[in-house]
């Protein structure tokens, strides 16, 4: 396991980086020390975060803005983050996007946008910082932000399941194949999180939701703490945990009705 000592002066690059789970990685890494390249689309939240954990924890940080459901955006955040030599050890792909409702109620853009972010942008930044960490040979960590989704299929939020479950795939096979080098690759599948992604998702939350949502904080402290333990999956809380396990025992059909009906326990879509 990673000391403070070590921790201390690492670049981070986190993308997704100016509310919610993003955010709250942001702030555990800073008050280990970790200097903080901090991307997103609002440049101003990222400044007034950044301001805060450089004079809170006398880190160092760069705010990029880039919206990275557009296409070649990708290739400009990793020229800025790496400029002047700088040598990255902690990539965060955290930026992400779905929508919940029927398959038909949402523009087919959106669902590009979705694919976009979740799937083409999370590769390409994992491809351009895997040439670079191995380059520098430094340890390096890389954890891609997945889903209890990752592991189960719910009716609704279908193409968002999708990029999370290729999330999934994509992080755990890299793992294996780098599992002898300087970089360790980890999955952070987290469940219900208090966060804007509830509202930007279309998603109303019922009062019986609120017994398995978790906050921001909890989840990237669970999720940072087994990245430097160089976990290779890490789903934070005891019943999400459980739950990523049920599709071993119980027939495709029967989990997708089962997660249709919870699902529906605790949320509505808004119309």
């Amino acid at each position: 396991m990673q000391t403070e000592l070590v921790k201390k002066g690492m670049w981070a690059v986190i993308t997704g980086a100016s509310s919610g789970i993003g955010e709250s990685m942001a702030r555990e890494l800073g008050r280990e020390g970790v200097n903080l390249i901090l991307v997103a689309r609002r440049l101003d939240r990222l400044q007034i975060l950044g301001a805060e954990l450089k004079d809170k924890y006398q880190i160092e940080y760069q705010a990029i803005d880039a919206d990275l459901s557009v296409p070649q955006e990708t290739k400009r955040v990793f020229e800025r983050a790496t400029a002047n030599g700088r040598m990255i050890q902690v990539l965060i792909n955290n930026a992400g996007v779905g929508v919940y409702g029927p398959f038909m109620h949402y523009d087919v853009e959106q669902y590009s946008k979705t694919i976009q972010l979740n799937v083409t942008a999370l590769t390409e930044l994992t491809y351009y910082f895997v040439g670079h960490m191995q380059g520098h040979g430094k340890t390096s960590y890389i954890s891609n932000v997945g889903s209890i989704a990752s592991f189960l299929s719910v009716p609704y939020f279908s193409v968002y399941c999708a990029t999370k479950h290729f999330v999934k795939e994509f992080t755990q096979t890299l793992n294996f194949e780098l599992r002898k080098s300087n970089i360790s690759v980890t999955l952070i599948a987290p469940g219900g999180t208090y966060s804007e992604f509830t509202e930007h998702s279309g998603q109303i939350l019922k009062k019986s939701a609120h017994a398995s949502m978790m906050s921001s904080e909890l989840v990237a402290r669970i999720g940072m703490d087994g990245m430097f333990k160089r976990r290779r999956y890490i789903v934070p809380g005891f019943l999400n945990s459980l739950m990523v396990h049920f599709p071993r025992f119980l027939p495709a059909k029967w989990m997708l009705a089962l997660n249709d009906l919870a699902m529906r326990g605790a949320v509505d879509y808004k119309k």
